[in-house]
């Protein structure tokens, strides 16, 4: 079969490998469509090594083409599902407490990760959800991104009622908003990018704010009878995004940094003040089983609209033309499809 290889940063090929096989417990899925994440473009920039040559791609679905004998859950062939390609090893401490989405061993050598850069993928019956008649395999791309947001909002314990902001407007924060609805919260969004605020407003955004022209404090203020947001989930790696963020909690409010940053990002907080209004602080990384499984069942519901992200689609040929446009802060998400 034929893979999108990265030999090494900025050098990514079309190669052929081996065709992966359905041994007793494997299924082998036929991949229809990868999203190319900030994982993959750092990878490809250089700015994070897990280890070469690799096959990239975590955001991926496809068809059932074959079924190992002893795999259970009723899979067929021909059957459409969203794969969750970042594996845990089901045996070290978080695994077995239930954080499997901190898997101490998600990127060691010898432990298949990714893989969604490739024509066909053997995976176990546990990475497969079957999709929905309704939903498209391009929509199905989508579900580990959405279950990224599931989690990180379940840090937060977001409910009805509740004022959310989200820091910044790239495809993450996208899908956090329309998240934070279904879970009835009520979700303003800051971004400096007229043309993501549009998107925002368009999804459901109660209101959507430029802070390099607005004040947001005073915006978020005024629309929260001069409490603040319950609730706010920084997308944005900029020390900006943080700051701003800390400052528009209400007391007994909480913020998830989302993001990740490429060096060591101080927090720019008063400790006494977070004392006094027992503000909370916390992370999310990835996702669990079951936020994978509540994502597919949310796009299949038509409550997350996923096609509004998709700015491109590439074929293989053009892998590296289209991670160059995943990096394009005029790009939302670029799908790779075959």
């Amino acid at each position: 079969m034929k893979a999108a290889v990265l030999i090494e940063p900025k050098k990514i090929q079309i190669q052929e490998v081996e065709n992966p096989k359905a041994e007793d417990s494997k299924i082998v899925v036929r991949i229809r469509n990868c999203g190319i994440c900030t994982l993959e473009q750092r990878l490809y920039s250089g700015d994070l090594k897990i280890y070469y040559p690799i096959i990239p791609g975590h955001e991926a679905s496809g068809e059932i083409v074959e079924v190992g004998a002893k795999v259970l859950g009723g899979f067929t062939p021909g059957m459409r599902v969203a794969l969750d390609l970042i594996t845990r090893c089901g045996q070290c401490h978080f695994c077995r407490t239930g954080s499997s989405n901190l898997c101490s061993n998600r990127f060691k050598p010898g432990q298949q990760v990714l893989g969604g850069f490739g024509e066909y993928i053997a995976v176990d019956g546990s990475q497969a959800f079957p999709i929905a008649d309704n939903m498209t395999l391009q929509e199905a791309a989508f579900a580990e991104p959405v279950a990224c947001c599931i989690r990180s909002l379940k840090k937060l314990q977001v409910t009805l009622g509740e004022n959310v902001l989200i820091v910044g407007a790239g495809p993450m924060g996208i899908l956090h908003l329309q998240v934070a609805r279904s879970m009835g919260a009520r979700a303003f969004v800051s971004d400096p990018n007229p043309k993501r605020l549009e998107v925002a407003k368009s999804l459901g955004a109660f209101a959507v704010i430029d802070p390099s022209k607005e004040d947001l404090q005073e915006i978020i203020r005024s629309e929260t009878d001069g409490i603040g947001v319950d609730a706010c989930v920084v997308t944005s790696p900029a020390q900006a995004a943080l700051s701003s963020g800390l400052s528009a909690l209400a007391k007994a409010g909480r913020l998830n940094i989302y993001t990740s940053y490429l060096e060591e990002m101080p927090l720019p907080i008063d400790a006494n003040k977070m004392h006094r209004n027992e503000s909370l602080i916390t992370g999310s990384e990835g996702r669990t089983e079951f936020d994978f499984y509540q994502a597919v069942k949310l796009i299949g519901y038509g409550m997350i609209d996923v096609k509004s992200l998709v700015s491109q689609v590439v074929h293989y040929e053009n892998i590296a033309e289209g991670i160059e446009a995943a990096m394009s802060l005029d790009t939302l998400r670029v799908l790779l499809e075959q």
